[in-house]
């Protein structure tokens, strides 16, 4: 019922509980924060108590389900796209000049909100300056600054964090029944975010992990392996974006030995037999994390992200040497 099957976030639910309770509803919201912490989650429930029969958005109702399967008429999700352009942009702008066909408001999500074209943020900006009555936006983003500030000034911000360490290992250990040892592991790997401990909970995605770092520390040393890691970390942009993540924290986890010799720390706990090579240079070390970063931030933009990768891991592996 609600949010009781949302986890965390107890600050955000209580400010958009006071939102509905007082009838102060914006006509628009942007949720904003890391990826996989639940913020779509928590507006696709929000939306079922604003439609909800019963007010509370019970999960059962007509309303509530139609919402859950995504078929409900005054509901638009536009969502799982690498690109949100002018047409999606110019759709919601016909749909929302009509008045609501079954509700008392119109709700249109809009998921990677940063994704929209320049066009689109036009389009968007103009329904935004003069917003039809009975409709609520809903702009989902985990790259809030990519959002043109005429955009993110005209909506109600709500920001979330990571999830506690606790919340995440309850969630996996609890409620999707994982073994406690594993829990852990994916509970460090998840880094606050419950859609990172699910990619991780892939057995094929948690071995992988030893292949790329066996590759660069140079225990498998290999470069015709190069090109297949590359590709497997490529395979999708959030597969790219997991596996770099990972190598940052790897290299996390070697600058924490050099500098304390703990291990009680380390992230990758399954990995600690990985760690006792010579490979503890400082200067590999800080080069390798400044490499992973840059690679990150510029697959931001639309570029050959296998070359990328092979280019990363090439140079890791150089300076190794």
């Amino acid at each position: 019922m609600g949010f009781d099957n949302v986890i965390g976030h107890k600050k955000q639910k209580a400010f958009l509980y006071s939102t509905l309770e007082k009838g102060r509803l914006p006509h628009a919201f942007l949720f904003t924060g890391p990826d996989g912490v639940g913020k779509k989650k928590v507006a696709l429930e929000f939306i079922k108590m604003i439609f909800c029969e019963n007010g509370d958005g019970c999960g059962r109702c007509r309303p509530c389900l139609k919402v859950e399967h995504k078929n409900h008429p005054d509901f638009i999700s536009i969502e799982n796209t690498q690109s949100i352009g002018i047409d999606e942009s110019r759709m919601i702008s016909r749909e929302i000049q009509k008045p609501p066909f079954e509700a008392n408001m119109r709700a249109i999500l809009i998921d990677d909100a940063h994704n929209m074209t320049p066009e689109a943020y036009n389009a968007l900006l103009k329904t935004l300056e003069e917003p039809p009555p009975f409709n609520i936006f809903f702009l989902i983003s985990q790259s809030e600054k990519e959002i043109p500030l005429t955009i993110r000034s005209r909506c109600g911000r709500v920001a979330f964090g990571p999830l506690s360490s606790s919340e995440i290992r309850d969630f996996f250990q609890g409620i999707q029944s994982i073994g406690e040892e594993k829990a852990q592991l994916i509970t460090y790997l998840a880094q606050g975010s419950i859609g990172s401990g699910f990619f991780w909970m892939d057995v094929d995605n948690l071995s992988f992990r030893h292949r790329i770092i066996e590759l660069i520390t140079g225990k498998k040393r290999s470069f015709l392996q190069v090109t297949s890691i590359a590709e497997r970390i490529t395979r999708s942009q959030k597969d790219t974006n997991m596996f770099l993540s990972f190598m940052l924290t790897f290299f996390r986890d070697l600058y924490l030995i050099r500098e304390s010799r703990r291990t009680n720390d380390l992230i990758n706990i399954d990995m600690r037999g990985l760690f006792d090579g010579d490979y503890r240079d400082y200067k590999w070390i800080i080069n390798s994390i400044n490499k992973i970063q840059e690679t990150l931030s510029i697959l931001k933009y639309n570029i050959n992200r296998l070359l990328s990768v092979e280019t990363l891991l090439l140079n890791i592996m150089e300076h190794r040497v």
